[in-house]
C-alpha cells in the first residue's frame, strides 16, 4: 500500500501510556491527509516541544495516522525512506536538505514545502531578539543554508509554497511547483449574502464604521500601530469602533496606550475566543474593515480569514499583501510602516462607502476561490499525480 511520510515541524509532547499532547488544527489536518491520500499515512515528529498553542492530548493509537517520534537529532529511519512513495516535508528549517541524496535509487518522490523566502527568514529572526549579536548569527546562519536549500528545491521532485514570497524567490529553479495560502477558513464558514446585505445597510446608514484586528499581539503584527490610527481618525472626526483580538507581550502597551490617549470609548482589546464558533461569526456579522499594519510579508494566513469574513482590507504594502491585492482587488494598499497612510485611507473610504461595499463582495470571492477546502484538495491532488497515484 502507497505510504505518504509527513516530516512534521509541529511540535509535540509525549505522555506516558501512550498519549500525546498535539496541536488541534494540526490533527485536524492530518486527518484530512488521511481521507485524501490512497494509503498508509506516516508522520514524523520530533521531540524537545515545550509549548503548543491550541493543546489537547490524545492517544496514539487512536490518531488515524501513525506517529513516529525522534529525537531531535536522530536519522529519519531507513526503512521509513524504503516505504516511502512520496515524502512531504517542511524545508524552511533546514533540517532535510540532504534528503534528494537519501531518496537516490528509491522509489519514493520528495516533495518540500516553503513557507518564506531568504530575506524573509532574515527580517523575522531579526525581529525576535534585540540583541545584535543574535541578529548577526541569524542572518548568518540563513546565508550559510541558502545554497543547500536552493539544492534541495532544484533536486525535488515537487515544491510546494505557501504564498508570493516563497514562489516568486524559488519557483524559477524548480521543475515542478504549486502555490498555494494556508489558512483555516472553510467554505460554510464565509460571509453568508444575509451578513452581506445587513453590511451594506449599516454602511449606507452612515453607522459608526466598525474596523477589526486580529493576531498575536507582537511587535512583528504592528498593532501598536493602531494606537496611532485610532488617534488620527479620530482627530479627523471619523465616527468609527476599532476592535482588536488577541493576546501577547504587546497586551499591556496596548491596553496603556488606549487609556492614555483618551481612546476607551472607540477602541478595545480583548481576547479572541476560539476562531471558528466565535471570532469568525462575530466579525462576518458586526465588522465592516480589517486592518493589516503587519511589515512583514508572513504569516499571510490572516487575510484569507478577514477576507472570508466579508472585510475588505486596508493594510501596509508587504510582498504578501500587495500581490494578493492585485489578484483580490479587496481592499487598499498603503506605505509601509506609516499610520498616516491607514488612517487618511480609511477617512477617504468613511465618505464614500460604496467602495467598501463593492470590495466586501470581491473578498468574499476571493476567499471561497481560496478556502482550506479548495486549497488542501489541489496540495493532495499534485502529490497524488507527482507519486503516480490515482
Amino acid at each position: 500500500m502507497a505510504s505518504l511520510v509527513m516530516l512534521s515541524p509541529a511540535p509535540m509532547i509525549e505522555l506516558p501510556g501512550g498519549e500525546v499532547v498535539l496541536d488541534v488544527k494540526f490533527v485536524e489536518g492530518m486527518k484530512l491527509h488521511c481521507q485524501l491520500w490512497p494509503g498508509t499515512v506516516r508522520c514524523v515528529m520530533r521531540r524537545g516541544a515545550t509549548h503548543i498553542d491550541n493543546p489537547m492530548r490524545y492517544s496514539v493509537a487512536q490518531l488515524g495516522f501513525e506517529l513516529l517520534a525522534l529525537d531531535p537529532d536522530a536519522p529519519v529511519p531507513e526503512t521509513l525512506l524504503d516505504e516511502a512513495a512520496l515524502l512531504y516535508v517542511a524545508a524552511d528549517d533546514m533540517q532535510y536538505l540532504d534528503l534528494p541524496g537519501a531518496m537516490k535509487g528509491r522509489v519514493g518522490k520528495l516533495v518540500y514545502t516553503v513557507e518564506d523566502a531568504l530575506l524573509g527568514r532574515i527580517r523575522h529572526a531579526c525581529a525576535a531578539t534585540q540583541s545584535i549579536r543574535r541578529r548577526i548569527g541569524a542572518t548568518w546562519w540563513n546565508l550559510r543554508h541558502e545554497g543547500a536549500l536552493r539544492r534541495a528545491l532544484r533536486a525535488a521532485d515537487g515544491v510546494h509554497f505557501d504564498g508570493y514570497p516563497a514562489e516568486s524567490a524559488y519557483r524559477r529553479i524548480s521543475a515542478r511547483a504549486l502555490r498555494y495560502h494556508d489558512n483555516r477558513m472553510r467554505v460554510p464558514m464565509t460571509a453568508r449574502p444575509g451578513e452581506q446585505s445587513d453590511r451594506a445597510t449599516r454602511l449606507h446608514l452612515g453607522e459608526p464604521l466598525q474596523l477589526a484586528w486580529f493576531g498575536h499581539v507582537e511587535p512583528m503584527s504592528g498593532a501598536a500601530d493602531l494606537l496611532q490610527v485610532a488617534f488620527l481618525l479620530r482627530q479627523r472626526g471619523v465616527d468609527f469602533r476599532l476592535e482588536m483580538f488577541g493576546t501577547g507581550p504587546l497586551t499591556p502597551r496596548i491596553h496603556d496606550g488606549i487609556a492614555a490617549l483618551g481612546l476607551s470609548d472607540v477602541m478595545t482589546l480583548q481576547e479572541p475566543g476560539p476562531f471558528d464558533p466565535v471570532l469568525v461569526p462575530h466579525l462576518r456579522k458586526r465588522a465592516d474593515l480589517f486592518i493589516a499594519p503587519r511589515r512583514l510579508s508572513s504569516p499571510q494566513s490572516f487575510y484569507i480569514e478577514a477576507l472570508g469574513c466579508g472585510l475588505p482590507i486596508v493594510g501596509y504594502a508587504n510582498r504578501t499583501w500587495k500581490r494578493m491585492h492585485a489578484e483580490s482587488r479587496a481592499g487598499w494598499v498603503c506605505r509601509p510602516a506609516r499610520p498616516g497612510a491607514l488612517a487618511a485611507r480609511i477617512a477617504r473610504l468613511d465618505r464614500d462607502r460604496v467602495q467598501i461595499i463593492e470590495a466586501s463582495r470581491r473578498a468574499v470571492d476571493f476567499a471561497r476561490a481560496n478556502s482550506f477546502e479548495h486549497v488542501f484538495s489541489r496540495r493532495m491532488t499534485d502529490l497524488r499525480d507527482i507519486a503516480g497515484l490515482d
